[in-house]
């Protein structure tokens, strides 16, 4: 007679050979279909790119300062030098998306301009945490908050500025911001909403 333990041993061997051999059955469909609409991509007629809105960036919706110091001046030198090349935010947007689209012939621009962004977003963002840390909320509110109008995704920039909101005990715009992280699809939501309903403990 076999003993009970070896039986439920073979089962569960059984079991677990089947379920692995679905999940790769369903993840080589998957990839299949992945690198066939890949294929296609490339392929894909180059289209009129035109029309496209480009983001303009006003210089005098931001806080410059007339007297900065050396950082400062570098970090703002920086924001302009970026602020003057072609961008567009295709945060979401994979390289695939982009070819079937647009044509595959558009990707380097397309690529270039979305690069261009996350420099742009990138700096302001750099700008703004210097500004904190300077204790300058006024002007460093001013940039986060345009940061977050054009559509960045940083994540110092959500909480910088909840912080200040916290500072000033605007609650109502606190819970914006974690209204609009949590419907957003932000890699690092879950950490933002996290410090943010925290930053409503803190103060």
């Amino acid at each position: 007679m076999i003993p009970l333990f070896l039986v439920t041993f073979i089962v569960f061997i059984i079991w677990f050979r089947v379920k692995m051999k679905r999940n790769n059955s369903a993840i080589s469909e998957k990839d299949a279909a992945y690198w066939e609409r890949e294929r296609n991509a490339n392929f894909a007629r180059k289209r009129d790119i035109s029309h496209l809105e480009l983001l303009t960036v006003n210089l005098e919706a931001l806080p410059f300062s007339q007297n900065p110091d050396e950082e400062e001046a570098e970090l703002a030198q920086k924001v302009r030098t970026c602020a003057s090349a072609k961008m567009l935010n295709l945060t979401g947007y994979t390289n695939t998306d982009l070819k079937e689209q647009y044509g595959a012939g558009n990707l380097d621009e397309l690529t270039d301009w979305d690069q261009n962004f996350m420099y742009f977003i990138r700096a302001l963002s750099q700008w703004g945490a210097y500004l904190y840390q300077k204790k300058d909320y006024a002007r460093t509110k001013a940039v986060m908050e345009y940061s977050i109008e054009i559509g960045s995704d940083i994540s110092t920039v959500y909480t910088t500025l909840g912080e200040i909101y916290a500072r000033e005990h605007d609650w109502e715009k606190v819970d914006e911001l974690i209204s609009l992280v949590d419907d957003s699809d932000f890699a690092l939501k879950k950490s933002i909403l996290k410090k943010l309903k925290l930053t409503k403990l803190e103060y």
